[in-house]
């Protein structure tokens, strides 16, 4: 039988493993653990594995003794579009920003998860679990922004944000039919941004008035090319769940902005001097099984974009003169996105479950906000979900899923700046649009004892 030295071990090789992780509600995974991810991302009333604590940890009353350990293949293709630019920079230069640029030079991920759960009475349950909370990840082997680049030779340019969550949990049971959960959630988060030297300009060289634009930013040295920053953070995270007659469930959870350490090396990139929280989210969920052969769900999320400013602020203030990383500087300028969340399961035979599910949020990125989203183009809107989960015996569970999330498209409107002679009022107008499509597979096994 696995024991907790096990856990610990598994706990430590998570904890020292690369985790890229992606994500698709904005930067947000669609869902937690194996068997949510396949209902769609359901999770707020429907508790099916240890990793419910990344939604509701109430759930950790419905799930019982059990290991789950597991691994997503992430691969989405990401690319934009640069047209109608006639920035000054651009004759400067002697390159042409317009064109299609590929931001696929990375194109697989691994994103790890893992959780446990004990119930230590009739009324109270324990768990832990670490999971890939979201990131964005782009790498341009052809630089979008390379027109703009006055001096020195053009490289690949690209972000890479990757959030890890720890989260030791507690619920408990203040009703036979309701329960109240509560995670501590302890952040960790790594980003680095190369190639964006066009933005860490102090001048334009020449002679007047070309040399007396700039800088962009409040801190020149600390835009791109700093190599991973790293931050941590506490937050927590409260739940509900409860069964009002047999076989309904209903359920939500609220977690406040986690304020998380600054990114230093890239103080002169984000908004607030590298600031970076994790933004406000929260939900609730309804599920209903039938004769534990059929089981449907459905979920409401709401995630605060704009209480974070390096992801809500917008491109406006960069236009009007404020710099790169200042107090009230620009962002991504994505707004705040709900998510509607649906998921059902079969049981045509005792030890085999079969899922499906979708959802769908309103689109983050307003059309006047593409060219900074050039680099982060979380544009999903729409995920479709299958999966199957088998009783191998002994305890043991074996749990998969697939994913696709077809092509979104933002097309620019107004998104480059063009009312001014020269940067950073100008550069040139003309419009960018990004677009993005994904697909995961991802496998749990599962031990109960």
């Amino acid at each position: 039988m696995l024991n907790r030295r096990y856990a610990a071990g598994v706990l430590a090789l998570l904890g020292a493993a690369a985790l890229p992780a992606q994500a698709t509600n904005g930067y947000f995974m669609h869902g937690y653990g194996t068997a949510s991810k396949a209902m769609g991302g359901v999770g707020y009333a429907l508790p099916q594995d240890s990793l419910v604590v990344a939604s509701n940890p109430a759930g950790l009353t419905l799930v019982g003794d059990r290991y789950d350990l597991g691994v997503d293949w992430f691969t989405p293709r990401r690319s934009s579009e640069i047209q109608g630019n006639t920035s000054i920079a651009v004759l400067l230069s002697g390159r042409s920003a317009n064109g299609e640029y590929d931001g696929n030079a990375i194109k697989n991920f691994y994103i790890p998860g893992f959780g446990y759960s004990r119930q230590i009475s009739q009324r109270f349950s324990a768990g832990i679990a670490m999971y890939g909370n979201g990131g964005l990840n782009t790498d341009y082997s052809n630089n979008p922004f390379a027109a703009f680049q006055l001096s020195g030779t053009p490289r690949n340019a690209g972000v890479n944000l990757e959030q890890l969550f720890i989260t030791p949990s507690v619920a408990f049971r203040i009703t036979d039919r309701q329960s109240i959960g509560v995670s501590v959630d302890v952040a960790y988060q790594m980003f680095k941004a190369y190639g964006l030297q066009a933005f860490a300009m102090t001048g334009f060289p020449g002679p007047p008035p070309l040399n007396v634009v700039g800088p962009f930013s409040i801190s020149p040295g600390n835009v791109t090319d700093k190599g991973y920053a790293r931050s941590w953070g506490v937050g927590y995270r409260i739940g509900y769940l409860a069964e009002p007659v047999d076989g309904l469930t209903i359920g939500g959870s609220w977690q406040p902005k986690i304020h998380m350490q600054r990114f230093r090396q890239y103080e002169g990139l984000f908004a607030g001097h590298g600031s970076f929280d994790v933004p406000a989210n929260f939900g609730g969920g309804i599920a209903y099984r039938w004769r534990k052969t059929i089981v449907v769900s459905a979920d409401v999320q709401r995630i605060i974009y704009s209480s974070v400013a390096s992801v809500g602020d917008s491109l406006q203030p960069f236009v009007d003169g404020v710099k790169l990383g200042a107090d009230g500087g620009p962002g991504f300028g994505w707004r705040n996105m709900t998510v509607y969340k649906f998921g059902a399961g079969y049981r045509p035979w005792k030890p085999l479950e079969l899922m499906a599910g979708y959802s769908y949020g309103k689109q983050p990125v307003p059309q006047d906000q593409t060219l900074f989203n050039v680099l982060a183009p979380g544009v999903i809107t729409r995920h479709y979900t299958v999966g199957a989960s088998l009783s191998l015996g002994r305890g043991y569970e074996a749990n998969v899923y697939y994913m696709r999330a077809p092509e979104s498209r933002v097309y620019g409107q107004g998104s480059i700046p063009n009312n001014g002679l020269l940067p950073p009022g100008s550069f040139g107008g003309g419009e960018a649009n990004i677009r993005l499509k994904e697909q995961a597979i991802g496998a749990s096994l599962a031990v109960r004892f």
